[in-house]
Protein backbone atom coordinates (compact mmCIF):
# COMPACT_ATOMS: atom_id res chain seq x y z
CA UNK A 1 0.00 0.00 0.00
CA UNK A 2 1.98 3.34 -1.19
CA UNK A 3 0.88 6.77 0.68
CA UNK A 4 1.45 10.10 -1.67
CA UNK A 5 1.01 11.70 1.97
CA UNK A 6 3.52 10.59 4.97
CA UNK A 7 0.94 12.18 7.22
CA UNK A 8 -1.40 9.87 6.15
CA UNK A 9 0.79 7.18 6.19
CA UNK A 10 1.50 7.75 9.89
CA UNK A 11 -2.20 8.18 10.71
CA UNK A 12 -2.75 4.56 9.26
CA UNK A 13 0.70 3.19 10.92
CA UNK A 14 -0.72 4.57 14.29
CA UNK A 15 -4.22 3.16 14.17
CA UNK A 16 -3.24 0.17 13.54
CA UNK A 17 -1.27 -0.01 16.07
CA UNK A 18 -3.59 1.21 18.48
CA UNK A 19 -6.11 -1.51 17.21
CA UNK A 20 -3.71 -4.29 17.29
CA UNK A 21 -1.09 -3.86 20.22
CA UNK A 22 -1.32 -2.59 23.76
CA UNK A 23 1.86 -0.65 24.40
CA UNK A 24 3.92 -1.27 27.60
CA UNK A 25 6.34 1.05 28.63
CA UNK A 26 9.19 -0.25 30.55
CA UNK A 27 11.53 1.84 32.21
CA UNK A 28 15.58 0.50 32.82
CA UNK A 29 18.79 1.28 34.20
CA UNK A 30 21.04 3.31 32.31
CA UNK A 31 23.50 0.82 30.34
CA UNK A 32 20.91 -2.15 30.95
CA UNK A 33 18.96 -0.74 27.36
CA UNK A 34 22.37 -2.49 25.28
CA UNK A 35 22.50 -5.51 27.42
CA UNK A 36 19.37 -6.63 26.53
CA UNK A 37 19.87 -5.44 22.69
CA UNK A 38 22.57 -7.52 22.56
CA UNK A 39 20.78 -10.77 24.44
CA UNK A 40 18.08 -10.30 21.94
CA UNK A 41 20.68 -9.90 18.96
CA UNK A 42 22.15 -12.93 19.83
CA UNK A 43 18.90 -15.05 19.28
CA UNK A 44 18.00 -13.32 16.26
CA UNK A 45 15.39 -11.34 18.09
CA UNK A 46 14.08 -7.38 18.39
CA UNK A 47 14.15 -6.04 21.78
CA UNK A 48 10.81 -5.88 22.26
CA UNK A 49 10.42 -10.01 20.72
CA UNK A 50 12.65 -10.80 23.69
CA UNK A 51 11.16 -8.87 26.39
CA UNK A 52 7.78 -10.13 26.09
CA UNK A 53 9.37 -13.74 25.50
CA UNK A 54 11.59 -13.49 28.75
CA UNK A 55 8.18 -12.24 30.42
CA UNK A 56 6.07 -15.43 28.93
CA UNK A 57 9.10 -17.86 30.40
CA UNK A 58 8.67 -16.15 33.73
CA UNK A 59 4.91 -16.65 33.69
CA UNK A 60 4.90 -20.23 32.63
CA UNK A 61 8.09 -21.26 35.00
CA UNK A 62 5.53 -19.65 37.70
CA UNK A 63 2.66 -21.64 36.58
CA UNK A 64 3.80 -24.35 36.47
CA UNK A 65 5.03 -24.82 40.31
CA UNK A 66 0.95 -23.59 41.21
Amino acid sequence: MAFTDKQAAFRYVNEYQKQKYDRITVMADKGKKEQYQAAAKLRGMSLSAFVMQCVDDKIAEMQNKI
